[in-house]
């Protein structure tokens, strides 16, 4: 066989405070070596960027760097949980000064960016190709996201508010001002809309056609420009030992292995503590047997006191395998979440926290799969009564489940990407 020929170095450049978002930049880094490139990493900070390092991947670190308190900052003001903008002048002013310094040093012939939006700015001020990789998740069509609602909006129809908002979030100016700024600073044309800033030269799509269309939604993207799903099963395969995963399987299996209908909670790594814990107490009301994954929500001394049906675990081997062993999955809606339930053909309980979620699970649920509920005004009845619907009725949503499953093609987002991003130099270099 012969050898990959030699590719430009790319930079990549995930936010390392979030797992999803680390994982998919680092499978994407390793099928694009696989083909014969390099890759650097630019960071500003972030817990997971151990998970890079664990695959050999070097990271340059980028000033400013996140604290803990303005990362808490930035994802309480993308759930609309606090007033502000998350990312402030100065802060954007020297992000862009330091990312293309670094551009230029390393030389690397094209950014990846997974969400790091000052890349919006300092790629395209340096003059190197901006690829950004999104959900591409499209219009609302059930309902708008709980964060635009009040007292007086709950009261008007949904039908009416749809298509407003829909408006709104296609042209809104939302936390633009700053960027606007500092691009004027940097000899760049302003930003028309939010969305620019979020869309790169090119942008790769990773939700799946046959996903998205399920209402048939205006196309977003050309069709090679949809890279489909990136599992992250590879990133996570080797946490556990062999020896130590069959364990931690064993006692799932033996405390699933009930007359009673089983339900996976989990929030990812970014989900909501007091959510999550009105989640449990309602399920502690229940017969069902439970297993709840609080991965970092919660610290151990902040573990409720839970009957037998509840099995608490802070991580497992595959979060896979368990979509396949339960019967219903209660969820936050992020990507790697929503499509390991549709992988996997259960029905689903989703509580979204920001407007990717939302927009994930109804596509999911416009499948017929389940219910979206919701985070701000959360009432643990709707959740039972959810919950009672799905199973009085399970056939039926675990077969509307099993057809969504079938549509969906293999999860090779990672390839497709790699394999997209080898054209597209080609093309710069034509």
């Amino acid at each position: 066989m012969s050898r990959p020929s030699k590719k430009p170095l790319i930079g990549f450049f995930p936010l390392f405070y979030n797992l999803a978002e680390t994982g998919r930049a680092i499978l994407v880094a390793k099928r694009y070596i696989e083909l014969g490139g390099k890759a650097v990493f630019f960071s500003h900070g972030g817990k997971y960027e151990y998970l890079a390092k664990d695959f050999g991947y070097d990271i340059v670190r980028v000033n400013p760097i996140y604290t803990e308190e303005s990362i808490r900052k930035i994802i309480r003001i993308n759930r609309g949980e606090q007033k502000g903008i998350p990312y402030s002048e100065a802060f954007l002013r020297e992000a862009v000064t330091e990312e293309i310094a670094f551009f230029k040093k390393t030389g690397v012939k094209m950014i990846v960016s997974f969400v790091n939006f000052p890349c919006s700015i300092s790629a395209r001020a340096a003059g190197i190709p901006l690829v950004c990789i999104s959900p591409a998740p499209g219009n609302f069509h059930l309902r708008i996201p709980d964060d635009f609602e009040n007292n007086f909006t709950r009261l008007i129809p949904q039908s009416i508010k749809i298509p407003l908002y829909n408006w709104i979030f296609k042209y809104s100016k939302k936390f633009l001002k700053p960027f606007n700024i500092i691009a004027e600073e940097f000899g760049l044309k302003p930003f028309k809309n939010t969305m620019d800033v979020v869309y790169g030269d090119v942008t790769l799509g990773t939700n799946f056609l046959e996903f998205i269309n399920v209402f048939s939604d205006q196309q977003l993207f050309p069709n090679e420009d949809y890279v489909g799903i990136i599992s992250l099963k590879e990133v996570f395969s080797e946490r556990f030992s062999k020896e130590k995963a069959k364990a931690i399987e064993h006692d799932i299996k033996q405390h699933l292995n009930k007359s009673e209908r089983s339900i996976l909670l989990t929030m990812g790594s970014s989900g909501d503590k007091r959510l999550f814990l009105n989640i449990l107490r309602g399920l502690n009301k229940t017969n069902h047997r439970i297993i709840a994954v609080y991965t970092n929500i919660l610290n151990e001394d902040e573990l409720p006191i839970i009957n037998e049906n509840i099995l608490l675990m802070k991580f497992v081997p595959s979060i896979e395998k368990l979509h396949n062993m339960v019967d219903l999955t209660i969820m936050h809606g992020g990507q790697g979440t929503v499509y390991a339930a549709a992988y996997a053909g259960k029905p689903v309980i989703g509580f979204p926290m920001q407007f990717e979620q939302h927009l994930n699970l109804e596509k999911m649920v416009g499948h017929g799969v389940g219910f979206i509920l919701s985070k701000k005004y959360f009432k643990e009845k709707h959740l039972l009564n959810a919950i009672k619907e799905i199973f009085n009725n399970y056939d039926t949503y675990l077969k509307n489940a099993q057809i969504l499953a079938k549509k969906l093609p293999q999860p090779e987002g990672d390839k497709n990407t790699a394999n997209r991003l080898v054209k597209l130099l080609q093309n710069a270099e034509d």
